[in-house]
């Protein structure tokens, strides 16, 4: 009876997760977050003061994640205008 109900829950787990990934419950972390119609290069101004309350703080990498969040930046791209404006808060 123990391995019958073994078996039962362990089709039941394993339909789950097939479920789930058929859903797409997995997300890429290391895609770049989708761009919005436009998309933007440069920095345009959104979350100035919110990025660089990070940046004092030291808190860079969050200031950098924060910053793709807003704008829909690369990561390359936000971490150029992180560092750009780490640079004029010295």
């Amino acid at each position: 009876m123990g391995k019958i109900l073994l078996l039962l829950v362990g089709i039941g787990i394993g339909l789950f997760i097939a479920a789930m990934m058929r859903r797409g419950g997995r997300r890429d972390l290391t895609a770049p977050p989708p761009r919005l119609d436009a998309p933007q290069t440069r920095r345009t101004g959104i979350g100035d003061a919110e990025v660089a309350a990070l940046i004092r703080q030291g808190r860079k990498i969050e200031a950098i994640k924060r910053l793709r969040e807003l704008t829909r930046m690369s990561l390359s791209e936000a971490k150029e205008a992180v560092e750009e404006l780490e640079d004029r808060l010295r």
